[in-house]
């Protein structure tokens, strides 16, 4: 039987040109309009709410105040499973977290860090067992820190292994949740090789944020285990749009010249804009439609 998991990152975009730090539109907005979007076609998934805003210029109380805030509306939600997902830029525990990386932080340094994020949720009143790194950053002691922390799932993307979908040979690799070591069980995120717009060969993560459903709908079809990732500041913060969107070089040329410089003038004035249409909130949708048409199940990250 074919089993879908959605999961999406709950978080600020920090990359490049596409830089925004409008965290009420990327973080609560967005992943508010994704737990509807799922509660209608009667669907589920995980969201891996970001702990960190990632950036020096958002006011950490702030932003914690936010966090309470989406977790509390989505108390409602019985379709959505809430996870830490832990970029640990500027994090309030006992050492200094200079990096965002998860990978760069000692196994006490990291348990610290998850035993922090499940103490942060334990007093919003959810009980947390899953967890991702920002970035999908590992090093050897990420699944002991997760064991020693109390956690039991986790999903990453693996860079190192064969790609699930190879959309340069048409191949596919079949996968499914297994336990690494430490008995904990790993989700991981379904992956695609492409030559990408990047003019090089890639490892991708399955992703309406990269891929138009119809690019993909064959190898879904083929695949008994999908992990899907998307992000929640792809909903109303327009931004490079990359791989095999319609019109790509013409939205973002568009998107360079125009809305991203006007966005950078409204900020001057404290004024923040939000896209009700963004290219990757229309695709995210139609992945939704079609993978309801077929019946396909969806399923919590645990389950």
């Amino acid at each position: 039987m074919k089993k879908i998991y959605f999961t999406f990152d709950i978080e600020t975009i920090v990359s490049g040109i596409s830089y925004n730090a409008n965290y009420l539109a990327g973080v609560y907005l967005g992943a508010m309009f994704i737990a509807n979007e799922l509660r209608m076609r009667d669907m589920k998934a995980t969201f891996f709410i970001s702990l960190s805003s990632k950036q020096a210029n958002i006011n950490k109380d702030d932003y914690r105040n936010l966090l309470q805030w989406l977790i509390q509306s989505l108390k409602s939600y019985d379709n959505i499973k809430i996870a830490p997902h832990i970029h640990a830029y500027n994090l309030p525990v006992s050492f200094e977290c200079k990096f965002d990386e998860f990978n760069k932080y000692s196994n006490e340094q990291q348990i610290e860090m998850l035993i922090y994020a499940k103490n942060f949720f334990h007093q919003q009143g959810y009980e947390v067992d899953t967890f991702r790194p920002g970035g999908f950053s590992i090093n050897e002691s990420y699944y002991s820190s997760l064991c020693k922390a109390g956690y039991k799932y986790s999903s990453i993307l693996e860079k190192d292994q064969i790609a699930n979908i190879n959309m340069i040979t048409g191949e596919i690799c079949q996968n499914t949740p297994y336990t690494p070591c430490h008995d904990i069980l790993e989700y991981p995120v379904t992956s695609i090789k492409v030559f990408s717009i990047k003019s090089k060969i890639e490892l991708l993560n399955l992703s309406p944020d990269f891929f138009r459903l119809d690019s993909v709908e064959e190898y879904l079809a083929r695949l008994n285990y999908v992990n899907i990732n998307f992000h929640s500041f792809s909903i109303y913060l327009n931004r490079l749009i990359r791989e095999n969107h319609d019109g790509q070089f013409y939205k973002n040329i568009k998107f360079i010249l125009f809305e991203n410089s006007l966005n950078k003038i409204l900020r001057l004035t404290s004024i923040q804009a939000l896209n009700t249409k963004t290219v990757m909130s229309t695709n995210l949708i139609e992945w939704f439609n079609i993978i309801r048409k077929k019946c396909y199940n969806t399923y919590f990250i645990g389950e």
